[in-house]
């Protein structure tokens, strides 16, 4: 039976070839097992099953799996340059935090920030996990989904966050129909904030955009102004994503190349 260490050395084997790989698809298997100091049988047996999980083509290239992992890496750069004139155009109006908020597995991350100028405000560092079932950004980014999916989701996140109590909630179609939610008090006492969905081109919801800060800034009459500036924003980042995605298709077709693995001799 294969030990933690064991499987962790051979994810280990299969990230050194993939680098090298990356670099030069047309290296031999004699050639790549002298580079790295495997022996050749284990080369080959990883490389088959990279093939086979299709992270590689049979010619070594990147496959259709390595390919939709580098798809969505490029999507989140995308969105985090997208958003930078955004967030910058709502701190300046506003005075607190902005931010872009995505979901990764049953939590949400913040892939891009800008800090408010108010001494008072809201700080956390960008790439942090945070409860997916907490706060307004949470709730824009569950409200899209399933209610399969969501109460998979919900539970997942109150599990792998367990010191955040789920609030009861269940206005996921209030959130879909005005398009914006409110969170006071919940993730912390004194936060509050605001956020609103960024659509993709073909109306999924991709990321939240937010504003935090003190919770007394958003039961005030600025909620208002504060939805709209959000909207307006997150309907210029939907803009510029699909302007990008169309002067720049990532092609997925691999190029012809000598496969380094045919049979084991």
């Amino acid at each position: 039976m294969r030990t933690d260490s064991s499987r962790i050395a051979v994810l280990s084997k299969m990230a050194e070839i993939l680098d090298v790989l990356t670099e030069d698809s047309s290296i031999t298997l004699q050639a790549l097992s002298q580079q790295l100091n495997l022996p050749r049988p284990t080369i080959y047996r990883i490389v088959q099953t990279l093939i086979d999980l299709g992270i590689l083509t049979p010619s070594n290239q990147p496959g259709r799996r390595l390919i939709h992992w580098a798809s969505s890496s490029r999507n989140t750069h995308a969105l985090e340059n997208a958003s930078q004139e955004s967030l910058q155009r709502l701190v300046s109006k506003f005075r607190d935090t902005a931010s872009i908020y995505t979901r990764v597995g049953s939590a949400r991350v913040c892939i891009a920030r800008l800090e408010g100028v108010e001494s008072l405000r809201h700080t956390i560092q960008v790439g942090t996990p945070l409860p997916l079932h907490v706060g307004s950004a949470g709730r824009i980014l569950l409200a899209w989904l399933d209610d399969e999916t969501r109460d998979r989701l919900i539970h997942e996140s109150v599990t792998f966050f367990p010191g955040q109590s789920p609030p009861s909630f269940s206005g996921w179609q209030e959130i879909r129909e005005k398009q914006w939610a409110i969170s006071l008090g919940e993730r912390e006492s004194a936060l509050g904030s605001i956020s609103v969905p960024i659509f993709t081109g073909t109306h999924q919801v991709i990321a939240a955009l937010s504003i935090s800060g003190p919770k007394e800034r958003f039961v005030t009459d600025r909620q208002d102004a504060i939805i709209s500036a959000l909207q307006q924003e997150a309907q210029k980042i939907t803009r510029l994503l699909c302007s990008a995605k169309n002067e720049h298709t990532l092609s997925a077709t691999p190029q012809p190349s000598q496969a380094i693995v045919n049979k084991e001799d």
